[in-house]
C-alpha cells in the first residue's frame, strides 16, 4: 500500500511540475508575442524619381518589376495614391514634413520667385534656398521614440553653394549618403554633382564616381544601415535618382522598354535587395515598406527617357506643345497620381487593394501614430492618419493623432499647387480646377469660373467636365 501511495504521489508531483513548466513556457511565448507586437515598427520609404506607371502590377506590358510586383502580391496596392506636389523639391519637402510645400516656402515658378527656391521651381544648386530649419522632418519627430534614421540618394532640399549644414544631417537624420541635387544638376561652374557621406564629400559623379554605380552604392548603403540597426527601430528614406532623365542603369540591366525600362528594372532590383535584407535579418514583420514616386512621369522628353502616366492623361487639356503636357509639373491627374505599394508581412493582408484617396502627406502622421510618437506641438499637418488602412486589425499599438481629417472622411480636401498658385482641389471623387496650365509649357494659365469639374474616379482621364449647375452645392462647399 505504501509503495502504491508513493507512486501516486510521485505521479501527481510530476504532473504539477509539468503543468508549471508548460505554464512558464506559455507565459514566455505570450511575453515574446506581446514584445513582437508592441515593438515599434521600422519604416522605409523607397522614393522613385519622375516615375510613371511602368510597373507590371499597375499594367505595364514591357517593363519587368518582379520585386515591386512581389510587394503588391504580399502587401497592398494603393490605387488612389497622390503625391503632394508634381515636381521634385516641393514633393520631397511635403513627404518629409507632412505639410504642403507652400508652408515651408519650397516652391517657385518662372514668374513668381519664392522665398526658398528663387526663380526656380525646385531648389537649384545656384540658389540659397533650402528647407527651413524650423520644419520638423519625420526623422526629427521620431527621435523621441528612439529611432535611428538615414537618408540615401537625392536630397534636393538645399545645398546653397556647397553649404553642407543644409543636408539631411541638419534636418534630424543621423546618416546621409547621396547627392544634394539631381544627378544631372551640377553646382555653379562645375558640371559634376558631388556625392556626400554625412558631411564629407567623397567624390563627384563623372570624375571619380561612376554615375551608373549609384544604384549599387545606394543598395549597399541601405543594406548596411538596416543590418547595423537590427535591434533598433529605424527610419530609412531611400530617394533613388531612377528614373529622372537622363536615365541611367548599370550595363547588366536591359529592357524591351529601352533605357527607361532598364533604369526601372535597376530600381526594382534595389527594392528586392531591401526586402531580401529584411527577411534575412528576420525584420520583415517589423518593417513597413512604402514604394512610391515624387511625381508623375515627365511628358516633355522622349519616351525612351520617360515613363507613362497610365490612364491619367488629362485629355481635356489643350495641346499647347503639340501634345497634352499633363504629367510632371502639372496639376492634372498625371502629375499627381503615382503608383504606391505598401508591404508589411503579418500586418498588411497579402494581395489587398486600397481604393481610398491617400497621399504622401499621410505618411508623416501615420508613422508617428504607429511608432507611438507625438506630433510636433504647434505644427499644422496636412495629411491623414491612415494607420487603420495599413493595420486594419490594430495589431500594432498606436498613439491616436489629433488630426482634423481621417482616412474615410469624404469632406477631406486635398489641394493641388503649381508653385505658389492654388490650381485645384478635391473632395471625395470630385476635383475642381480653378486654374489649368501645362506641366512645362510657357503659355498663359487659364482661369475657370465656375471651376472645371471632373469625377476623377469615374473619369480619371479628366476627359468630360461635369455640369457646374448640377454641382453648385459642391462648388459652394469647396470654395467656402
Amino acid at each position: 500500500m505504501y509503495f502504491l501511495a508513493r507512486q501516486r504521489s510521485l505521479r501527481l508531483l510530476s504532473l504539477v511540475m509539468l503543468t508549471a513548466v508548460h505554464s512558464i513556457e506559455a507565459s514566455q511565448r505570450t511575453s515574446e508575442e506581446q514584445a513582437a507586437t508592441t515593438r515599434p515598427p521600422n519604416f522605409i520609404i523607397v522614393f522613385a524619381d519622375d516615375f510613371g506607371f511602368d510597373v507590371e502590377c499597375f499594367g505595364s506590358p514591357t517593363t519587368r518589376t518582379v520585386n515591386i510586383n512581389r510587394m503588391a502580391a504580399e502587401g497592398m496596392k494603393m490605387t488612389q495614391w497622390n503625391t503632394a506636389h508634381s515636381i521634385c523639391s516641393p514633393s520631397r519637402a511635403a513627404i518629409l514634413t507632412g505639410r504642403y510645400a507652400i508652408r515651408s516656402g519650397i516652391f517657385g515658378n518662372e514668374t513668381k520667385p519664392a522665398p526658398h527656391t528663387g526663380d526656380h521651381r525646385v531648389v537649384h544648386p545656384a540658389c540659397y534656398g533650402h528647407l527651413p530649419f524650423s520644419e520638423v522632418t519625420i526623422a526629427e519627430a521620431l527621435k523621441p521614440a528612439n529611432y535611428t534614421s538615414m537618408a540615401i540618394g537625392k536630397w534636393h532640399l538645399g545645398y546653397a553653394y556647397e553649404n553642407t549644414t543644409l543636408l539631411p544631417i541638419g534636418h534630424g537624420f543621423d546618416y546621409f549618403y547621396g547627392t544634394p541635387v539631381t544627378h544631372c544638376e551640377g553646382p555653379p561652374n562645375s558640371p559634376a554633382v558631388p556625392v556626400f557621406e554625412n558631411h564629407e564629400k567623397i567624390g563627384r559623379i563623372g570624375i571619380d564616381i561612376v554615375r551608373e554605380d549609384l544604384v549599387y552604392r545606394y543598395s549597399e548603403q541601405a543594406t548596411k544601415f538596416i543590418t547595423n540597426n537590427v535591434n533598433n527601430p529605424f527610419f530609412l528614406y531611400l530617394a533613388m535618382d531612377n528614373t529622372h532623365s537622363p536615365v541611367f542603369s548599370p550595363a547588366n540591366f536591359t529592357s524591351r522598354r529601352g533605357p527607361y525600362g532598364a533604369a526601372t528594372e535597376a530600381l526594382d532590383w534595389v527594392v528586392g535587395e531591401v526586402l531580401s535584407t529584411l527577411e534575412k535579418l528576420s525584420l520583415a514583420e517589423d518593417t513597413l515598406v512604402i514604394f512610391t514616386s515624387d511625381n508623375g512621369a515627365w511628358y516633355v522628353i522622349p519616351p525612351t527617357e520617360a515613363g507613362v502616366v497610365g490612364p491619367f492623361q488629362g485629355t481635356y487639356a489643350p495641346k499647347t506643345l503639340g501634345y497634352v503636357d499633363t504629367g510632371k509639373g502639372s496639376t492634372w491627374e498625371g502629375g499627381f497620381r503615382v503608383p504606391a505599394v505598401a508591404w508589411w508581412p503579418g500586418t498588411i493582408a497579402a494581395g489587398s487593394v486600397c481604393e481610398n484617396f491617400t497621399s504622401s502627406l499621410d505618411l508623416y502622421v501615420t508613422f508617428l501614430s504607429l511608432a507611438g510618437a507625438s506630433t510636433p506641438a504647434g505644427v499644422a499637418l496636412d495629411g491623414k492618419d491612415i494607420s487603420d488602412i495599413l493595420d486594419p486589425k490594430g495589431k500594432r499599438g498606436r498613439l491616436p493623432q489629433a488630426q482634423p481629417q481621417s482616412a474615410g472622411n469624404e469632406n477631406y480636401t486635398f489641394f493641388y499647387y503649381r508653385g505658389p498658385e492654388l490650381m485645384a482641389a478635391r473632395q471625395g471623387a470630385i476635383k475642381a480646377h480653378f486654374i489649368t496650365h501645362s506641366g512645362f509649357g510657357h503659355e498663359d494659365p487659364v482661369s475657370h469660373d465656375p471651376p472645371l469639374l471632373f469625377d476623377v474616379e469615374v473619369d480619371p482621364q479628366e476627359r468630360q467636365p461635369l455640369s457646374a449647375t448640377e454641382f453648385k452645392a459642391f462648388i459652394t462647399s469647396i470654395t467656402a
